[in-house]
């Protein structure tokens, strides 16, 4: 069993609903754009990019911010920095990452509403 499946189980076991990964994932989304938006270097892109001068770890590795925002995202690092310049964008598209299913309602409903003008 993978590590998801076993969080499904967990959640499920707990009866989590799904509904608080989504915000989750959608405010820690929302973090990376706000922090990928600030102008020069600060410590918080330092962390999330691990372009700390000196650091080294002797434990084992963590999974990165930037591995994690990647496997959210399904996009390349340099993409996701990209679209996150465009606030209004990276806000719509983190709001589709972190809730498909009301996207995708959100979609029909528009197609919908062209149809019948």
């Amino acid at each position: 069993m993978d590590s998801k499946e076993n969080s499904e189980r967990v959640l499920n076991k707990a009866g989590v609903k799904r509904e608080l990964l989504d915000i989750v994932k959608a405010r820690k989304l929302a973090y990376y754009g706000h922090t990928m938006r600030k102008q020069g270097s600060c410590l918080e892109k330092e962390i999330m990019q691990e372009t700390m001068p000196g650091a080294c770890r002797q434990e084992r590795p963590r999974t990165a911010w930037m591995d994690n925002i990647k496997t959210r995202t399904g996009l390349p690092v340099e993409e996701s920095i990209r679209m996150t310049e465009d606030r209004d964008k990276w806000r719509k598209y983190v709001h589709g990452v972190a809730n498909p299913q009301m996207a995708k309602e959100h979609n029909s409903h528009q197609l919908d509403l062209l149809h019948h003008k």
